[in-house]
């Protein structure tokens, strides 16, 4: 397996926060107070451990939607689950379509409830300046992921 490198201009973010297999910890914070930088993480740490289910969890398990597939999202072949709105495209790749979607630009998307011609779901701009199939989403706007909380 070749391995993803994926490049930070550091001077573009306030906290940078790295951990890599082995558990080993790096934290870039220029221009931050370290008091600060602390009382951030620890908001984010108090967020996760209020947002953790009350049963054990397997980190390490296949996310379901949650990675950007490397192939195209195409609509032929696909299927909509319209009971849990999930919709498997035709690389077998399902779609949370109950969820927001946020984009790289910080964008938030949802699904209007429709698919376009070719069978991909519509999906519309939380600002309501746009809408665009899931697949057109993805290659402009992308890579997207799934942010929670029903749509």
């Amino acid at each position: 397996m070749i391995p993803k490198i994926r490049m930070l201009d550091l001077d573009e973010h306030t906290l940078v926060l790295t951990m890599n297999k082995t558990g080993e910890v790096e934290l870039i914070n220029p221009g931050m107070c370290d008091a600060l930088a602390a009382a951030v993480l620890c908001t984010i740490a108090d967020q996760l451990i209020a947002a953790h289910p009350p049963y054990p969890c397997t980190p390490d398990a296949e996310p379901e939607q949650h990675d950007r597939p490397p192939e195209p999202v195409t609509g032929h072949g696909s299927r909509l689950d319209t009971d849990r709105k999930v919709w498997t495209d035709g690389r077998g790749h399902a779609w949370d379509l109950s969820l927001k979607w946020g984009d790289a630009a910080g964008g938030v998307w949802r699904w209007t409830g429709v698919l376009d011609r070719a069978g991909t779901p519509m999906m519309r701009a939380a600002d309501g300046d746009g809408r665009e199939p899931l697949d057109v989403v993805r290659s402009l706007y992308g890579p997207i992921a799934p942010l929670g909380g029903a749509a």
